[in-house]
């Protein structure tokens, strides 16, 4: 097996803009993915298949279950250490409860806004894919 001379080793340390694994260039508008065997890149693929479950269902999913339940339960896990400790018995205070109240309400809500960004954010990235390899492919509105 022969040595790497140094270009060719520059080369794999540093990838060029048509190989690269970046999704979208901060600085411009360029957007660069990675391309699947059939010519079509794998994140239009991969938003298609988030489409194909709906709108609704994907902010409940990725935003309600997937991010606002799980961190109210973590805060409300994190209060209950900050004010009883590792107990085997917990004492629900007046002010537990509020925190409950407030953790299970407020995350859920943020949760449901952030996967209402995260459509949106999907959406138009998918547009701007779908403009740059020049195809429509199989487009359903499902912006309700």
């Amino acid at each position: 097996m022969a040595p790497l001379d140094h270009a060719r080793a520059a080369a794999l340390a540093f990838p060029t803009p048509e190989s690269s694994m970046v999704a979208r260039d901060s600085q411009s508008d360029n957007v660069r993915v990675p391309v699947g065997g059939d010519g079509r890149p794998e994140a239009i693929a991969r938003w298609e298949r988030n489409r194909a479950m709906g709108r609704s269902t994907f902010i409940w999913r990725r935003g309600v279950f997937g991010w606002g339940i799980p961190v109210a339960l973590l805060t409300i896990a994190y209060q209950v250490v900050q004010e009883q400790g590792f107990v085997w018995r917990l004492v629900m205070t007046q002010h537990l409860k509020v925190g409950i109240g407030v953790a299970m309400l407020v995350f859920p809500l943020c949760g449901y806004l952030f996967g209402q960004y995260l459509w949106t954010a999907g959406e138009e990235n998918y547009e701007r894919l779908v403009d740059q390899v020049g195809g429509r492919s199989g487009r359903v509105d499902t912006r309700r």
